[in-house]
């Protein structure tokens, strides 16, 4: 990552996006960059779910949008029409959020997800709540990138 980037978003929390095409999970980290919180889920099929992203950005003085990206290899359709979406919302989070957006890898960020979540102990009834999975995915996703800025 080029310096004027990283002085940019010094000091501003990153928002981690794990993006489904019914539920948006979305973390957060601390303005340091060296914690990350599972924060909540946003049904992207609501009317109003860029007007909750977009307040949410803002009240979070956030300062760059990291969204997970599938990046194994597969061909198919269920996949190809995934990131179709994908793509489509990201393109879409650029123009509304005016912010600089990366990609990350976030293949199997999802199994990692529920691999954490018995890690840590998690009941049966948390992880089969719709959603956790989904904002602890986005938590693994920004802690990627996150490392990866180091």
């Amino acid at each position: 990552m080029d310096k004027q980037l990283k002085e940019k978003i010094n000091f501003k929390r990153i928002l981690g996006i794990d993006f489904g095409k019914s539920r948006v999970g979305i973390a957060i980290s601390d303005a340091l960059h060296i914690s990350v919180t599972p924060l909540l889920v946003l049904n992207y099929r609501d009317n109003n779910f860029w007007e909750l992203l977009l307040k949410l950005i803002e009240k979070e003085n956030v300062g760059a949008i990291v969204v997970g990206k599938p990046i194994y290899d597969t061909e198919s359709n269920s996949h190809l029409e995934l990131i179709e979406h994908l793509e489509k919302f990201i393109e879409e989070l650029k123009i509304k959020s005016e912010l600089p957006v990366f990609i990350q890898d976030e293949s199997f960020s999802s199994k990692k997800a529920v691999t954490t979540m018995l890690e840590i102990g998690k009941k049966k009834k948390f992880r089969a709540t719709k959603g956790s999975t989904d904002k602890i995915a986005a938590a693994i996703i920004l802690q990627d990138f996150i490392n990866y800025l180091e």
